[in-house]
């Protein structure tokens, strides 16, 4: 399965309306920010959080990787940043007990990589 992962403009906005205080100053200077001023420091709270952020699933799991690019074009006039195709691709890993267990995980998506499973024959 694949899925496009990145940074989403409105989710930074949001966070940025959060965390953006609407006053400046301390005690007998506090002051309202005009709004001017508010919309000012939520752009760059916004630009700084879309830097910070980690990327997140965009979409929803998709069967190509061509289907997952034509999502990427439509996320990217919608603001998103930083869109990776992204597979759910099997992992080995060692257990406690030195037994390998199989997984899934998320993985960059190579379209010259083969992600099936690789096991040794004993």
């Amino acid at each position: 399965m694949f899925a496009v992962f990145g940074i989403n403009q409105a989710k930074a906005r949001a966070m940025a309306i959060k965390k953006t205080p609407k006053t400046t100053g301390r005690g007998a200077a506090l002051r309202q920010l005009t709004p001017e001023e508010y919309q000012e420091a939520l752009n760059a709270a916004t630009e700084k959080y879309m830097q910070q952020m980690k990327p997140v699933i965009l979409s929803g799991e998709f069967a190509t990787p061509e289907t997952c690019q034509q999502f990427i074009e439509m996320a990217v006039k919608g603001g998103a940043k930083r869109c990776v195709v992204m597979i759910k691709a099997p992992v080995e890993r060692k257990a406690k007990g030195g037994k390998t267990r199989m997984s899934k995980s998320w993985q960059k998506y190579d379209s010259s990589k083969n992600y099936e499973l690789q096991t040794a024959l004993i």
